[in-house]
C-alpha cells in the first residue's frame, strides 16, 4: 500500500524534471524586461487572430500567422496540434497593455495547461472587456530584452497606428479587418493585413519586393509600392 500511494509522487516528480526551459534566460536579462517593457501600453501594429488558447480557457492567443500555420503545440509523435478556430480578428490600433512577459521556468511549466505551448515565453496582456487574458506566444530563442522587444514589435506597436489605418480606403480598411489583401495596397496596408515578412527581397532600379511571410506559404510582390498579386 505504501509502495502504490507512493507511485503518484514518483510520477509528478518525474513529469517535474521533465519540465525544464529548452533556452536559459539569464536573470538580469529577466529583470531588464521587468523594468522595460512590462506594464507598458500598446497598440496592435497588425490585424491578429484572437482565438481560444488550446485547453487553456482563461487565456486568448492573439496571431498574426494563420492559426493552421502554428506548430507552437505537438502531439508525442511531432504532428503540430492547432488551436481552436479564431472567434474574431483585431484591427491595427486595439489598444492593449503589456503585463507581464513570463519566462518559462521548472514551475512556471509545471503550472501551465498541458496542451499549450509551456515551453515558450508568454507576454501577458490585457484588453478592456476582456475577462480573458491575451497572450502572444514569443520564440524559445527570445532570452534578452532585445529578442523580446524584436518579436513583440512584429505585432505590437508603443505608439497608437489608428490613424494610419483609418486614413486607408474603406475597401483595404475593410479587407485588413478579414486578414486579407487586395491590388493595390501600399507595403503598410499589406503588412496590417498578413503581419511582418520574414524576408523581403528588393529590387531598387526594377522597383519591386518581393515578400515572404514564415514557411514560404504566403508570398506578396509589389510594384512602384503598389501590391500587384499574392500567393497563399
Amino acid at each position: 500500500m505504501e509502495r502504490m500511494r507512493a507511485l503518484p509522487a514518483v510520477l509528478a516528480l518525474g513529469l517535474l524534471a521533465a519540465c525544464t526551459p529548452r533556452a536559459v534566460i539569464p536573470d538580469s536579462e529577466r529583470e531588464k524586461v521587468r523594468e522595460e517593457l512590462d506594464g507598458r501600453p500598446r497598440w496592435l501594429r497588425v490585424a491578429v487572430y484572437a482565438a481560444p488558447f488550446w485547453e487553456d480557457r482563461s487565456k486568448l492567443l492573439l496571431s498574426d500567422a494563420p492559426l493552421a500555420d502554428l506548430d507552437l503545440v505537438e502531439r508525442t509523435d511531432g504532428t503540430p496540434i492547432a488551436p481552436p478556430p479564431a472567434e474574431r480578428i483585431l484591427v491595427p490600433g486595439t489598444p492593449l497593455r503589456l503585463v507581464q512577459v513570463e519566462f518559462p521556468s521548472g514551475w512556471i511549466i509545471a503550472k501551465r495547461v498541458v496542451v499549450t505551448p509551456r515551453y515558450h515565453p508568454w507576454a501577458l496582456l490585457e484588453q478592456a472587456g476582456e475577462k480573458r487574458t491575451p497572450v502572444i506566444v514569443l520564440s524559445q530563442t527570445a532570452v534578452t530584452v532585445d529578442e523580446v522587444r524584436t518579436e513583440l514589435d512584429r505585432i505590437l506597436a508603443t505608439d497608437d497606428p489608428s490613424s494610419l489605418y483609418a486614413a486607408l480606403p474603406q475597401e483595404q480598411r475593410d479587407a485588413i479587418a478579414r486578414k486579407e489583401l487586395v491590388e493595390g495596397m501600399s507595403p503598410r496596408a499589406a503588412e496590417m493585413a498578413w503581419g511582418l515578412p520574414e524576408r523581403r527581397r528588393i529590387d531598387r532600379p526594377a522597383a519591386t519586393e518581393e515578400w515572404t511571410w514564415p514557411g514560404g506559404k504566403r508570398r506578396a510582390f509589389f510594384q512602384d509600392d503598389r501590391l500587384q498579386r499574392w500567393e497563399k
